[in-house]
């Protein structure tokens, strides 16, 4: 009997468990169980014993890593004792030496390092996504710039009416000949927000940059609502309207109808 098993049978004796309960609970047989405790390892199923001395410690109590880092060390031993001048001291699977309390430590500290930069990654992860979240849903969305030919051709579209030319200011204004339509121009002289209500069609919004144009077709009235009152110049019809408001002063759905036409 070599010391590993002996101090398999002496661990198992301490907390009064037989062979025969360590079968019932691992389904070895107690021939293979008895060879183990025996050190007769040569008429154990070679494929298994690892297997054996694992279910072996768990049914007594110990740690299985320690008694197969132990069994290993027994096995290297007994070959390389046939060689002279080669000894090795075996630790006992039981008691954990100081060098391994240390790598285990440095384990646990390895672990808590990663736990902690994985937490502060899903963090900055988190508030990077609830940032681009919010700054999506609260930033106006910019129309984009249409240009004169396309709200042309879709005033056509939805209600044909010949057209005729005029100048003013060298930008070319088409003057609807229908009496009871209206056409208007909006001209930034700053950038500026607006949004503008034809009829009882949605709204259309966006973001006019200094020197850009708008044209807005309706057959009754439009509401205007800006930014900026100041920043920007309005054509009904090719006639040039009164400013909405001073610099600097918001408007919001001020009515633009054929009355302007009129004053």
């Amino acid at each position: 009997m070599n010391a590993f098993s002996d101090e398999l049978r002496k661990e198992r004796e301490s907390r009064d468990i037989t062979l025969a309960e360590i079968a019932r609970k691992t389904r070895i047989n107690i021939r293979y169980l008895e060879a183990l405790e025996q050190g007769s390892f040569d008429v154990l199923p070679q494929t298994y014993i690892r297997a054996f001395v694992k279910s072996y410690a768990d049914a007594i109590g110990v740690s299985a890593d320690q008694l197969l880092h132990r069994y290993d060390i027994i096995v290297t031993q007994k070959y390389s004792d046939q060689q002279p001048g080669i000894t090795e001291s075996i630790p006992s699977p039981l008691v954990p030496t100081k060098e391994k309390e240390t790598v285990i430590e440095k384990e646990k500290k390895a672990r808590l390092v990663f736990i902690v930069v994985a937490g502060i990654t899903i963090v900055i992860v988190i508030g990077i996504f609830l940032f681009d979240s919010f700054h999506r849903t609260f930033s106006p969305q910019s129309v984009p710039e249409t240009s004169f030919q396309d709200d042309l051709k879709e005033q056509e579209v939805r209600q044909p009416v010949p057209l005729s030319t005029d100048s003013v200011d060298t930008a070319k204004v088409f003057v609807q000949k229908e009496p009871d339509s209206l056409m208007l121009r909006a001209i930034s002289l700053d950038s500026v927000w607006i949004t503008i209500t034809r009829d009882s069609l949605p709204p259309r919004s966006g973001y006019m940059l200094k020197g850009r144009y708008r044209t807005y077709f309706a057959k009754r009235e439009f509401l205007v609502s800006l930014s900026d009152a100041g920043a920007i110049k309005l054509l009904l019809n090719g006639k040039e309207l009164e400013p909405l408001g001073a610099k600097g002063e918001r408007v919001r759905n001020k009515r633009i109808t054929h009355e302007h036409l009129q004053r």
